[in-house]
């Protein structure tokens, strides 16, 4: 794809995003729901008073520092008021969604070189790129001032760093995402534990002693190649113990910069007692182990070209037959989480402006009994799909996503469909057998989805007795 085409593309999905922008401050000219605390909270620092701090926000204020930064030429040349208008803020997002459409398109062409997907890998960047940019958890909240967009963009960021070896810069943009969103810090994590396996893989390698068909993950099963890193693990402490301290203290150097801005976060944790600044009322850590399979399920739906076909389900019925006691001590851990550790936040169960909130009461708590049981078995099937789609992976890099995920997922005792973006875009960069076929059922997907959401925001607004305002459907 040329550079002309390439900006044409561009600019057609900037253009569609500032018409969508204009029609729902049209309908939607005041701060709505969340945008209340954030645009309050920058309008203090539009003003230069930085000593102002909303109790009720519960993120750090990096979308407000950067947005500050950004206005702050306009605001010198124009009245404050006027550049951090509702409209000018939400414009903001609109600027990262620009800055992210560029970062995923680099990404993906650094991931997937010409050898793996084809000579047209350029062109499949550019396509992915403008897929993504429609992903509807991100494309609905770039035309409102929420943290997501920026949130998004500097975790990304730092992940195209890290991929292309500069790890200071990549560790430093993942300190920026961690101003906008606290639990970024796990995919600080996930670029340690990236390096790691990096290093690991190299270990392998060198080990002279061992056959270089037993440590290297191409012709091997997953399971064996941990068994071949155990084993080497064993044999060295045994034999030579020095090569497990050089080990160590490679993946230590490796990752010097993430452990930086990982240990510095401990600290803030420490003496910020918690995670959440402000409100913690409504934001407590639990153990919500269903909230993997939510996010199973949410990817599957939207990865369906790629995760659902006749095949696949021919193939995990047949893995199922094969791994008869996995398959049974599966469904039975999945019953106990469940049932045991299924929580409900009082936002899902009394805001019905979100469609979590809908998906809740239609399926979770729907009149057909034991339903939350029933769905184990498509559990079982989207996990089994989403690890054949990542099969291309090697096993460490794959752990190292599955760690993280759970980390990201599982302490959430609210569901909330935008904690998913980040997981569901980085594994979605590192999908690799996509044909065009693929793409164009997937923008398909999305674009109706998205069509749907904006629509029920802009045309379908509803009443609250007790509230002058309307209300209106969102994510």
């Amino acid at each position: 794809m040329g550079h002309a085409t390439e900006i044409v593309v561009f600019a057609g999905i900037t253009i569609l995003s500032l018409i969508i922008m204009y029609l729902i401050n049209q309908v939607q000219e005041n701060p709505y729901m969340d945008e209340i605390f954030h645009i309050r909270q920058v309008k203090h620092y539009c003003h230069g008073n930085f000593s102002v701090w909303d109790p009720m926000i519960t993120t750090l204020p990096g979308l407000y520092l950067v947005t500050a930064g950004i206005l702050k030429p306009f605001i010198l040349l124009l009245d404050a008021e006027l550049v951090c208008s509702v409209m000018g803020l939400r414009l903001i997002n609109v600027l990262f969604q620009a800055g992210t459409f560029y970062v995923q398109r680099e990404i993906y062409k650094t991931i997937h070189s010409p050898a793996t997907v084809g000579k047209d890998v350029g062109r499949m960047a550019i396509m992915t790129a403008v897929t993504l940019t429609l992903f509807p958890l991100l494309y609905f909240f770039t035309f409102l001032y929420y943290t997501d967009p920026g949130s998004t963009f500097f975790v990304l960021l730092m992940y195209l760093f890290h991929l292309r070896g500069n790890k200071s810069l990549a560790a430093f943009m993942g300190g920026v995402s961690i101003l906008f969103r606290q639990s970024n810090v796990v995919w600080v994590v996930f670029m340690a534990g990236l390096t790691a396996a990096d290093v690991v893989q190299e270990w392998m390698k060198s080990q002279t002693h061992v056959k270089k068909k037993d440590i290297t993950s191409a012709p091997t099963s997953d399971g064996q190649v941990i068994l071949n890193f155990l084993k080497l693990l064993f044999t060295n402490f045994k034999s030579t113990p020095q090569n497990i301290v050089k080990l160590i203290a490679n993946i230590l150097i490796g990752s010097f910069y993430y452990i930086c801005v990982i240990g510095l976060f401990g600290l803030f944790v420490h003496y910020n007692g918690g995670i959440v600044v402000g409100d913690k009322s409504q934001h407590e850590a639990c153990l919500n182990f269903p909230q993997v399979f939510y996010f199973v399920s949410f990817s599957i739906f939207f990865l369906s070209p790629y995760t659902i076909s006749p095949s696949r389900i021919i193939n995990f019925i047949l893995f199922s037959v094969n791994h008869v006691p996995f398959t049974v001590a599966f469904l039975a851990m999945s019953y106990a989480l469940v049932n045991k550790y299924t929580y409900v936040h009082l936002y899902l169960i009394s805001d019905n402006r979100h469609y979590t909130f809908y998906v809740w009461n239609k399926i979770y708590e729907s009149r057909i009994p034991y339903i939350r049981y029933a769905l184990i078995p498509a559990y079982y099937y989207g996990i089994f799909s989403l690890f054949q789609t990542m099969k291309h992976k090697n096993v460490f890099w794959k752990i190292v996503f599955s760690v993280c995920l759970l980390a990201a997922t599982i302490p959430q005792k609210l569901l909330e469909f935008r904690y998913f973006i980040l997981p569901y875009v980085i594994y979605r960069l590192n999908v690799k057998d996509v044909s065009w076929m693929n793409l164009l059922l997937e923008i398909i997907i999305y674009v109706l989805v998205n069509a749907f959401t904006i629509y029920m925001f802009i045309a379908r607004p509803f009443k609250w007795a007790d509230i002058v305002e309307p209300q209106r459907f969102m994510w």
